[in-house]
């Protein structure tokens, strides 16, 4: 992860780019804020819930921009390298699912 502007442990706008280099799967989690993610390379699929389902996962390629919204459960997914961009108001951070919770 590289910080391109700002500081994502602070309250202020913060820009940071992602370089992921095989497939990759981030478990479901939420953030306090809004979260704002741009492809610049590779596919970057990304489905919403508390458990990871492949089979409702929305791609994106690059140029492609989506928003996950403050509190959206979703998980991450890649099928190779990718390079994203997230920009979002700190103090950024990701609020794992644990199994058996009732939220």
């Amino acid at each position: 992860m590289a910080v391109l502007e700002g500081d994502p442990k602070r309250e202020m706008l913060f820009t940071v780019r992602f370089r992921i280099g095989s497939d990759f799967e981030m478990k479901p989690h939420w953030h306090p804020r809004n979260e704002r993610v741009t492809i610049l390379e590779g596919k970057v699929g990304v489905g919403f819930g508390d458990e990871i389902d492949r089979e409702n996962v929305t791609w994106f390629g690059p140029g492609d921009y989506y928003v996950n919204a403050k509190d959206a459960h979703h998980f991450v997914l890649t099928d190779g390298p990718a390079v994203l961009q997230i920009t979002g108001i700190g103090p950024w951070r990701a609020n794992f699912h644990a199994r058996g919770s009732h939220e």
